[in-house]
């Protein structure tokens, strides 16, 4: 009982933590383009530890708020439509589908994606994936650059079809999906393994320009989360 009450306030101090970051930069304390303080500042400047600064961090990165430049920090993200209207806390409210609901929704969207773009790439949009690839490979245990690189490989794609609304949506769905992302990573320890091992097969199928195969593993992808995120709403 203890355990589950530590636990419980942790994830209350993030969630508060996130929301303070997110009021200072809407009254303009950190403006778009601005680095943020070192997490070792932050913590300090809040009074906590360095750990609840990441999970706060991953969260606004998560919904579009800041973004993790590997190697340089954390930056605001300039501002747009959609991050002033995104639903920050949405994911930490999941209900017994919603999790389901947004990662369906991804791969409808995503099956129509995967089948121009294995057949039309450029080698420099397969350049980009390849960096996206790497950088979740080499993520060194920080999840924060593993779901960052992630939603990087699956935009470059996305974005680059010919379907502005379709990657408007995806886009704006992962300003969500990034917390259903660490849900399942909190209770599956198979779940970085699969997210790595599948999109470098993905990661191939483009390179074989194989669209049958491009789709598949997209379907194969997402179900294995809803798998997941179902398996975890049924234990609670």
């Amino acid at each position: 009982m203890k355990d589950n009450k530590e636990h419980s306030t942790s994830k209350a101090r993030y969630l508060e933590v996130a929301s303070q970051i997110e009021n200072a930069v809407m009254r303009g304390e950190w403006l778009p383009g601005q680095r943020l303080p070192t997490l070792v500042e932050l913590a300090a400047h809040f009074g906590v530890a360095r750990s609840v600064i990441r999970e706060a961090c991953s969260l606004l990165i998560g919904s579009g708020l800041l973004e993790l430049r590997q190697g340089d920090g954390t930056y605001v993200r300039v501002y747009s439509a959609e991050v002033i209207a995104r639903p920050m806390h949405a994911a930490v409210l999941l209900g017994s589908s919603d999790g389901k609901g947004i990662l369906q929704t991804c791969m409808w969207l995503e099956v129509g994606m995967v089948h121009p773009f294995a057949r039309t790439h450029t080698s420099k949009e397969m350049d980009m994936l390849a960096q996206a690839l790497f950088s979740m490979e080499a993520f060194g245990g920080d999840r924060a650059v593993l779901y960052e690189s992630e939603r990087n490989f699956h935009m470059i794609f996305a974005e680059n079809v010919n379907n502005s609304i379709g990657a408007n949506l995806l886009r704006i769905l992962y300003q969500t999906l990034i917390s259903v992302y660490k849900v399942i990573g909190e209770n599956d320890p198979s779940f970085v393994m699969m997210m790595l091992t599948m999109h470098r097969s993905l990661y191939d199928c483009f390179v074989a320009k194989d669209q049958s195969a491009s789709e598949r593993q997209i379907i194969v992808y997402r179900q294995a989360l809803i798998d997941s995120i179902t398996a975890w709403q049924n234990s609670k």
